[in-house]
C-alpha cells in the first residue's frame, strides 16, 4: 500500500477543453467586472498577469498573497475594491465554464481505487484557485471534496506546478517520501517531470495529453483511463 497518491484534476479526473476553459474564465471575469463599474477587459488582463506572477511564487508566502500583491501592483487604486468582488467570480459566472467540461465515466472508480491503494489521496491541482472553484470542478464529474484528504488551493500552497517545491510541500504534509508516493496526471511538464525529478512514481494519462514542450515520453509509464485503472489495481 502506498502512503500517498496525488492526482491532477483538470484534463485528468475532469475532462475538459483547457484552452476553451481559460478563454471562458477570462470572459466571465470581464463580464462580472463590467457589471460592477470596472473596465472588465483590463481586470481580466490584470488577473491573468497576476496569475502568471503567482505561478512564480518562491515559497515565501501563500499563492493567494502572491496573487494579491501582484494584482495590486498592476491595478493600483481600485485593487482593494476589485479584490473584494473576486469571490463572486466563483458563483454563477463560474458555473458557465461547466459547458467546456465532460463527466468522466471512470472518475468514481479511479478515486475508489486510489482510496484502496493509499493511506492518503490528494487532489494535486494547480493551486491558483480558491477551494470553492475546485469543489465545483470536482462536482462536474460527480466527485466531492470529502472523497479526498486534501485539495491544493491558492491560500494553502506556497508554490505552483511545475515547481518540485509544490509536490514536496504535499509530501511533507503527509510524511510521505518518493518511495511510497504516486502522481497521476495528463501534463508532462507540470505533472510528471517534476515528480520524476523527485523520484516519485508517475502515471501519464494519454487521454487529454498535454506535452507543450515536446518531451520524449516513450520511457514514461502511460496509458488511457482504462490503463490507469489497471495500473491502480496492480499497486
Amino acid at each position: 500500500m502506498k502512503k500517498l497518491i496525488m492526482t491532477d484534476l483538470d484534463c485528468t479526473l475532469l475532462p475538459m477543453d483547457q484552452d476553451a476553459y481559460i478563454q471562458l474564465y477570462v470572459t466571465q471575469i470581464a463580464k462580472l467586472f463590467y457589471s460592477r463599474g470596472f473596465d472588465g477587459k483590463e481586470i481580466a488582463k490584470a488577473t491573468m498577469q497576476a496569475s502568471y506572477m503567482m505561478a512564480k511564487n518562491d515559497g515565501s508566502r501563500t499563492n493567494a498573497v502572491a496573487f494579491e500583491e501582484a494584482f495590486r501592483s498592476i491595478v493600483g487604486d481600485r485593487a482593494k475594491e476589485a479584490i473584494e468582488i473576486f469571490p463572486s467570480v466563483y458563483g454563477e459566472p463560474y458555473d458557465v465554464i461547466k459547458d467546456v467540461t465532460k463527466v468522466n465515466p471512470y472518475a468514481e472508480e479511479i478515486v475508489k481505487l486510489m482510496r484502496e491503494k493509499a493511506e492518503f489521496v490528494v487532489v494535486a491541482t494547480q493551486p491558483m484557485f480558491p477551494l470553492e472553484a475546485v469543489i465545483k470542478r470536482l462536482s462536474w464529474t460527480n466527485l466531492s471534496a470529502d472523497m479526498f484528504d486534501d485539495i491544493t488551493v491558492y491560500d494553502k500552497c506556497t508554490f505552483s506546478k511545475p515547481s518540485t517545491g509544490y509536490y514536496k510541500e504535499i509530501m511533507d504534509k503527509f510524511n510521505a517520501d518518493a518511495s511510497n508516493t504516486v502522481m497521476f496526471g495528463n501534463d508532462v511538464n507540470e505533472d510528471i517531470l517534476p515528480c520524476k525529478e523527485l523520484g516519485v512514481e508517475t502515471f501519464l494519462l494519454t487521454d487529454g495529453l498535454i506535452n507543450s514542450h515536446n518531451h520524449d515520453i516513450s520511457g514514461l509509464r502511460q496509458g488511457t483511463y482504462t490503463d490507469m485503472i489497471e495500473y491502480l489495481k496492480s499497486l
